[in-house]
């Protein structure tokens, strides 16, 4: 009973371990602050080679004023299974109206992810 016992435990923490997304967030949102943008950014995988990429907001393909300011940052990983990408601020951020994040993949991997950006 106890070897049924103590298995289960650890089969449910190597799933825990094993079933992880790299999301990251900078800041945190309020009641005041809205949604400002939101992004899909995705890469395709290449065998043995990472896949980088920035993203900047905003840029000059999108109309939102640089009058906003940042509050929260989301960077939401769609691989659940441990594979996806990483992502990492690069410049600005919250407390500017301007940022740029980097998203990287895993050697052999691609990226997936959702990006939210919230100010007021």
């Amino acid at each position: 009973m106890k070897f049924a016992v103590a298995f289960v435990v650890l089969v449910a923490f190597c799933g825990v371990l094993y079933a992880q997304s790299h999301n990251m967030q900078w800041g945190n949102t309020t009641h005041y602050d809205q949604l400002l943008h939101r992004a899909f950014v995705k890469k395709s995988s290449s065998f043995m080679q990472t896949k980088t990429t920035e993203y900047s907001w905003p840029n000059a393909t999108n109309s939102q004023p640089r009058n906003r300011t940042i509050t929260c940052i989301r960077a939401l990983d769609q691989y659940v299974n441990g594979k996806g990408g990483y992502a990492t601020l690069r410049a600005g951020g919250v407390g500017f109206n301007h940022t740029t994040i980097r998203f990287k993949s895993q050697r052999g991997h691609g990226f997936d992810f959702i990006l939210e950006i919230y100010g007021h």
